[in-house]
């Protein structure tokens, strides 16, 4: 095997920093040979078998220190979410409305729960908030990163559950020797919004026996605003028949949406508003039309422009500590140990709350009463001028200042280990992880709907004060509301008011984790084409999670989606056992022939048993050219979430087809014959775990090429097409898939409660959708990477070109019905955003003392939903490609090291997409915080 260029120049890429699995030229291989010769063995990420040789049958991409540094990047999950293969709907800072300052990477687009990250091969607590499924990245300090190696292939097998998509293996600087500072700042060229300030400082010491590297940093990120950029300061709706764009907004309004004044008569008003003064979508809430009287509310003028109150990039601060040691007693026991802490504080502002508790909140007990003082005396009156009952009112609560949520996460862990040699071919490790992440979420801004019906209810002057409820029943201490008033103005949600019905949740969450492992490996016996090795171990884990909401929260009496408590925990014993068989060396065309072998068998106290299994074939026929392919099965083990969730509430963005021409089965749901004006483009629905849920299950094919011609000195390529049937998926539903199919073919309408009284008569009150078995994905598509090296006169040039296409990216429903996602945004429907091709270009100069970089994204067109076919309208749209440039530039000194960089030169803004939830767009998948300029110093001795 040593002999094979091939293998040889991958291990020298990881030693000496190159940017994936493409190789170096067959020279520089030959003159680096003694020292790749006497490279000790060590494990790579989808084997538990060391080895010398790092280049096995599974596509691996690494991402060295020398990338991390030159990104200006302080988050390794930021640069995660750049690489091609990661795709979907993975979580970030720029995710405002849905996010919580977590940065979740996933990989094929299968999801952050499907893709495994490990930390030095060990696996990492999954953290956030509460009974998490997976890791946040965030909390992984990048200065004590060494590489990070993505294993693009299934892993089941090798490392257990969740291994699906992939494994993302972050490999520390153990062997760091001295000191090093860094600081780096970043600020957009926009005012500096968005700024990132970053420190850190690591220090090694080693001596005979062992050696400690201790590591600190701190990270602060600035907030982005919505209104601060032309594309995401407006809701922008599109027109299917024009193409043309208009402002759009929320009929939850601060000069007040008052609907059914007027009862049935439709010759009459039924909605009074005071009205917007700078319409469409304006968002001076102290301006207004007719501030002393009403107007008949008109959608084309009267709504709220709630996008300027909105963060898009998230404030969060993060700072905690990283030590690892190892001591060597003996050849035949050494100790190694790794233990970190971090913190993150991030917040989230909403616009202020939409105050509507009968539309918006499925709350039916809260009319402003005929009887209320305000509702009396500034309130609009029917043609009578009588004062109403009004059920459908609606007010924005720009009184607040908006809904701001903090939240602080926590996250320790700790490894204890020993290893040694049995002899001189077998060796073993011993080790214990403990994880903890704890998580304390407060959300102000919100409010408490029971003393909301109070407040408007009944009420009465006496005594130059306002008392709620009747004379002969007051009900002490309630504050009577006025939403009729003006903003800014006297007649404004008075505090009082504010401090009565205000309510601010405090929640708390956990997820814990310990592992207790066991592994022998080495060399079982010789064959004529080389040494059998093997590996077998066994393993203990525990995981709990907890996500324990605010009391008020539980009960659903606030305006906060309501979820009842998550609580529980799940224990699995796991042994497994790995051999790579090398069955031809040196002959004619298989200069190297193995076999790689594995198989893992887990008992779960949840559900029971399964067995997983891999093969994999490496065969070079030549020097420079290698064929590799992997036959996998994978599984995905319910999380604490999926099985203990608690009933929780959530407001998806959907369609109810039964709303116009309403079909016989919508009719027997309880739909009128003439259908119903819709109460928003959100509807209520119900979301919980299942106890009763069996593990995912995945057949996994990965088929490649890896080949460096020598006829073209430094150039290389890697070809690796993937294949990916996952079944049983664990999954909801869906809430538009429940209402489309109650409308078309009368299933699943015993999911739908609807209301059957009322002016929203025939609307959704709640939809079940409720995790379960259901489904799967069939995914499949092709990673492209070429490499090339020289040296030329003005330094020694490389161009690193990485690119993935996804072919198919089918979801099997529940029906049993295929929604095709690759080349679309489907954000209501599907996984999200799954453009049919992504690729980076990465070309980097370096000389002596200064090296200079040039790197493209490019994120190819999708398309989303889009029209009414019906109405003659086109079904889809295409959103637009997007390119980004980046450009950075390092000085060395002695001992001082300074980069300017400059992410988005052209300042390209994020394509336009009708269905992006977050601010017209998909921030998951777009760059969408502008141009930014850096500067990075670095001291090392």
């Amino acid at each position: 095997m040593l002999n094979n260029k091939v293998s040889k120049a991958v291990r020298l890429a990881i030693a000496f920093g190159a940017t994936s699995t493409a190789v170096f030229s067959a020279s520089s291989v030959v003159a680096a040979e003694e020292s790749a010769e006497s490279f000790e063995k060590i494990q790579v990420t989808g084997s538990r078998i060391k080895r010398a040789d790092m280049e096995g049958a599974n596509p691996v991409q690494l991402i060295t220190r020398d990338d991390l540094v030159a990104s200006g990047i302080s988050n390794v999950g930021d640069i995660l979410q750049e690489i091609p293969s990661v795709a979907g709907a993975g979580t970030n800072t720029a995710i405002n409305n849905g996010g919580a300052g977590a940065i979740r990477v996933s990989l094929r687009g299968l999801g952050a729960e499907r893709t495994l990250v490990l930390l030095n091969g060990r696996r990492v607590v999954a953290s956030g908030a509460g009974a998490n499924a997976s890791v946040d990245l965030s909390t992984i300090p990048t200065a004590i990163i060494k590489r990070v190696e993505v294993l693009k292939d299934g892993a089941s097998a090798i490392y257990g559950s969740d291994a699906i998509g992939g494994v993302v293996n972050i490999i520390t600087r153990d062997d760091f020797e001295g000191f090093e500072a860094n600081a780096m700042y970043d600020a957009s060229t926009h005012g500096g919004d968005g700024e990132t300030k970053s420190y850190d400082f690591t220090v090694g010491f080693s001596g005979d026996k062992g050696n400690v590297v201790v590591n600190a940093y701190y990270a602060e990120q600035g907030a982005q605003m919505s209104g601060d950029r032309d594309w995401s300061k407006f809701k922008y709706n599109l027109s299917p028949s024009t193409g043309e764009t208009t402002k759009g907004g929320s009929s939850a309004i601060p000069w007040g949406f008052y609907n059914g004044i007027n009862g049935d008569n439709e010759d009459l008003c039924q909605a009074f508003t005071h009205g917007a003064a700078n319409g469409p979508g304006q968002s001076d809430p102290t301006q207004f039309t007719n501030p002393t009287g009403y107007d008949c509310f008109n959608g084309a003028k009267d709504l709220y422009n709630y996008a300027p109150a909105n963060f898009h990039l998230t404030p969060s601060k993060r700072y905690g500590i990283f030590a690892q040691a190892n001591y060597e007693f003996s050849d035949e026991l050494r100790f190694f140990t790794e233990m970190n802490f971090n913190r993150r504080t991030s917040d989230i502002k909403l616009a202020p709350l939409p105050l509507g508790p009968l539309a918006f909140f499925n709350w039916t007990d809260a009319s402003y009463s005929k009887d209320n003082y305000y509702n009396q005396n500034f309130g609009p009156k029917n043609a009578n001028g009588e004062s109403v009952d009004i059920a459908d009112w609606r007010r924005r609560v720009v009184e607040t200042g908006g809904r701001d949520t903090s939240y602080r996460v926590e996250t320790v862990r700790a490894v204890f280990g020993f290893e040694g040699d049995i002899n001189d071919t077998w060796g073993y490790e011993v080790s214990y992880i403990f994880g903890r992440n704890d998580g304390a979420i407060n959300r102000a801004g919100g409010v408490n709907f029971e003393k909301v019906s109070e407040a408007v209810g009944p009420s009465f002057m006496e005594g130059g004060e306002v008392l709620c409820g009747t004379p002969g029943n007051v009900i002490e201490g309630c504050v009577s509301l006025n939403t009729f008033g003006i903003p800014g103005s006297d007649t404004e949600i008075s505090q009082e008011m504010l401090d009565f019905i205000s309510f601010e949740a405090h929640d708390l969450g956990y997820n814990e984790q310990q592992i207790i492992t066991a592994s022998i490996f080495g060399d079982a016996f010789e064959l004529p084409a080389g040494t059998v090795g093997v590996a077998f171990g066994a393993e203990h884990r525990e995981e709990k999670g907890a996500d324990l909401p605010d009391a008020l929260i539980a009960l659903g009496i606030t305006s906060g989606n309501p979820r009842e408590k998550t609580l529980g925990s799940y224990s699995v014993d796991e042994v497994y056992m790995e051999t790579n068989v090398p069955l031809l060396s040196g002959a004619p065309f298989a200069e190297v022939l193995e076999l790689d072998l594995a198989v893992r068998y887990s008992d779960y106290d949840t559900f029971g048993d399964t067995t997983n299994h891999k093969v994999g074939i490496r065969w070079s026929p030549m020097d420079g050219l290698m064929f590799r392919g992997t036959s996998s099965t994978a599984f995905r083990a319910p999380s604490t979430s999926d099985l203990f969730e608690g009933a929780a509430s959530s407001n998806p963005e959907v369609s109810d087809p039964c709303a116009s021409n309403p079909t016989q089965f919508c009719l027997d749901n309880g739909v009128p014959a003439g259908g119903f004006t819709p109460i928003g483009d959100q509807l209520s629905s119900t979301l919980g775990g299942n106890t009763e849920l069996q593990p995912e299950e995945a057949d996994i094919t990965t088929i490649g090429l890896v080949y460096s011609p020598e006829f073209v000195e430094g150039l290389s390529f890697t070809i690796d097409y993937w294949d990916i049937e996952l079944t049983n998926a664990i999954t909801q539903v869906g809430e538009q898939l429940i209402l489309d199919k109650c409308a078309s073919e009368g299933t699943y309408c015993d999911k739908i409660t609807r209301y059957t009284s009322g002016p929203l008569l025939g609307n959704s009150s709640n939809i079940d959708n409720r995790t379960v078995n259901v489904g799967g994905i069939d995914s499949s598509g092709i990673d492209f990477n070429v490499r090339y090296a020289t040296d030329t006169s003005f330094g020694a040039l490389t161009l690193n070109l990485d690119s993935t296409r996804y072919d198919t990216y089918d979801i099997t429903q529940a029906d049993g019905s295929v929604t095709e996602n690759a080349g679309w945004f489907l954000r209501a429907n599907g996984d999200g955003n799954f453009p049919e091709w992504k690729t980076n270009v990465d070309i980097r100069l370096a000389k002596d003392d200064w090296s200079a970089g040039y790197a493209v994204r490019y994120i190819g067109e999708s398309e989303e939903p889009f029209g009414d076919p019906a109405d003659g309208e086109p079904a889809s749209r295409m959103i637009d490609s997007q390119v980004i440039h980046d450009v950075r530039f390092s000085y060395f000194f002695d001992n001082f090291t300074t980069t300017i960089g400059v992410d988005n030169v052209f300042d390209e803004d994020p394509p336009y997409a009708v269905t992006g939830f977050n601010d017209n767009t998909d921030p998951r998948t777009y760059n969408s915080t502008g141009r930014h300029v850096y500067l990075s110093l670095g001291l090392a001795f």
